[in-house]
């Protein structure tokens, strides 16, 4: 009985990872795309 509720909990947090693994890697590209876009204006403003 305790094998088959540690396995269903390993199970539930495998499939959490593999379900929100792409989610969290677009999350994570969009971010880093907003950074450099931030910093391309900043530069731009300056040498204005």
């Amino acid at each position: 009985m305790i094998m088959k509720t540690i396995l269903m909990f390993i199970l539930l947090i495998y499939w959490s990872i593999m379900i929100f693994a792409p989610v969290m890697s677009k999350d994570i590209k969009m971010s880093r795309l907003n950074i450099k876009q931030a910093k391309f204006t900043v530069t731009k403003i300056r040498n204005l």
